[in-house]
């Protein structure tokens, strides 16, 4: 198949990262098995998800990867023009679910097997297909801990998140968090005898938007937005409005400068919820109480412009400069295992979780003969 064609074939597999995407893994490893590749799967604890990883050309440490994951965000409540896991191409657009992120790179790169089936490759090719990134990128470390146990080190991995095909060498790390707030029901009108935790998340809420204030005092210019970011973004409590709430729980988030320690962030904003807003509550109901629980985590991507990857991908694009982002990859993952990375793909980071996501064909062209440069680096 040609890159679009194969792109379309990518999209048509629901992968949305609540279910499973060992369908497009069978599908993909068939494919790359089938022009010579070597396949690893590292399955998640349900076994209903898999990273596949994959390798062209010698044996042993070295070598490219070409990193991309498999999942994708819902599409409840969006209002598309087109069935989202059925592509369509509009207008010089490919529209469907994960047309820009990232299976656009995906369909891009598969569709260049024969030509890497066909190349005399002097170092490895890999491929490298995970799971859950989109939920915290979960899913890859598997897939890094099983090439960290069979000894193997690739020399550097390009992450075909959406770009327009810029070289990026630095990016945000990041964290879900759920805090859970506990008070005493009672009746509502006399709010004194009980601890409403609806009350007490709403402070918590106020107390992390007075974090986030805060940070900007502390700024990179290299991103946008140049600090450090906190925000609430889902809220569960209160059973009627005439009981005050025995639990409410505040999901949030945290994007860090990637040169900041974000344990030291989570333990302020612990240490401050715990002197400023819990004692009021306490000294209604001895019970109440607020936990948080570090959902998932992933670091951000170091800037390193004299790395290898930054090299490569500035060599084969021509740019004359690095870019940052504010949004989080695996990128950081791969780094923080010894790999460097850069993050360089089709498509704007504009059009991704949104409906009628899309991506130009003119930038998986563009991709395409990006991936044809990396595949003659890894022949010469």
């Amino acid at each position: 198949m040609n890159a679009l064609d194969l792109t379309k074939t990518l999209i048509g597999f629901d992968t949305t990262s609540r279910g499973s995407n060992l369908a497009l893994i069978d599908h993909v490893q068939t494919m790359i098995e089938a022009s010579g590749g070597r396949c690893r799967r590292v399955y998640d604890s349900s076994g209903i998800k898999a990273n596949l990883f994959a390798t062209f050309g010698p044996e042993g440490d070295g070598g490219i990867v070409l990193s991309g994951h498999t999942d994708v965000v819902p599409v409840d409540g969006q209002d598309w023009s087109s069935d989202p896991f059925q592509a369509e191409v509009r207008d010089g657009k490919l529209y469907g679910r994960g047309a820009c992120d990232m299976k656009g790179f995906l369909g891009v790169a598969l569709s260049l097997l024969p030509q890497i089936a066909t190349a005399s490759l002097t170092r490895p090719l890999h491929f490298a297909l995970s799971y859950d990134e989109e939920v915290g990128c979960a899913g890859v470390g598997g897939l890094l801990e099983d090439l960290k146990g069979i000894g193997l080190k690739p020399a550097l991995a390009i992450i075909g998140e959406p770009t327009l095909m810029r070289v990026v060498g630095a990016h945000k790390g990041g964290a879900k968090l759920l805090t859970r707030c506990c008070g005493k029901e009672h009746h509502s009108s006399a709010p004194e005898k009980g601890a409403n935790a609806v009350m007490m998340a709403g402070e918590f809420v106020m107390l992390l938007d007075d974090v986030w204030n805060g940070l900007r005092a502390d700024p990179d210019p290299r991103f946008d937005p140049p600090h450090t970011t906190v925000q609430a973004t889902v809220i569960h409590g209160g059973t009627a409005v005439n009981i005050l709430a025995r639990e409410t729980e505040v999901t949030w988030e945290y994007r860090f400068l990637p040169d900041r320690d974000p344990d030291a962030l989570q333990a302020m904003i612990e240490a401050r919820a715990a002197a400023e807003i819990l004692p009021k509550y306490r000294a209604r109901a001895h019970q109440a109480a607020m936990t948080t629980e570090l959902q998932a985590r992933y670091p951000g991507l170091k800037l390193d412009e004299d790395s290898p990857a930054v090299q490569l991908a500035r060599e084969l694009t021509g740019a004359n400069r690095v870019e940052t982002v504010a949004y989080g990859t695996e990128a950081g993952l791969f780094q923080s295992y010894g790999i460097p990375a850069v993050i360089c793909g089709p498509g704007s980071i504009e059009q991704a979780h949104q409906a009628d996501e899309f991506v130009a064909l003119s930038e998986l062209q563009a991709c395409e003969a990006f991936l044809r440069k990396v595949i003659a680096k890894a022949s010469s």
